[in-house]
């Protein structure tokens, strides 16, 4: 028999976001990538519609509580243009162990940042697991 409803427990959240913090084999979903590519982030995507020239970037990942007691994943990082002004409309978060391989975990896509060479941006991407 089938049960009628089944929850990832607020403890079971807490060991989902300990276990990317801590992945094996280095594969932890920490490195951020940015890109131009404007077709908006869906459930099949693979990489970055347009990633930039610029390297991504390790980001520091914690555990943070958004509901219940670390729930959220948070990646921050940043990543400086370095090859010349774009408006940046994407990125990315990928799990790999270097900087230009890897799986795409996560995409998103949002309004235009027009970035000149020399400018920055700190990226903050937040993961949260919630039981609705």
């Amino acid at each position: 028999m089938a049960a009628d409803v089944v929850y990832v427990v607020s403890q079971g959240l807490e060991i989902t976001t300990d276990r990317l913090l801590d992945s094996p084999n280095g594969n932890e979903p920490k490195w951020i990538d940015m890109g131009t590519g404007t077709t908006p982030a869906t459930a099949t995507d693979t990489t970055l519609e347009t990633p930039g020239p610029e390297a991504r970037t390790v980001g520091v990942m914690t555990q943070e509580t958004t509901n219940t007691t670390d729930d959220t994943l948070q990646v921050v990082g940043t990543i400086t243009c370095t090859t010349g002004a774009k408006a940046i409309t994407e990125c990315g978060l990928f799990a790999h162990l270097t900087s230009t391989t890897g799986f795409l975990f996560l995409r998103a896509t949002f309004d235009a940042i027009n970035l000149q060479i020399g400018d920055s941006i700190e990226f903050t991407i937040q993961v949260v697991y919630d039981q609705a």
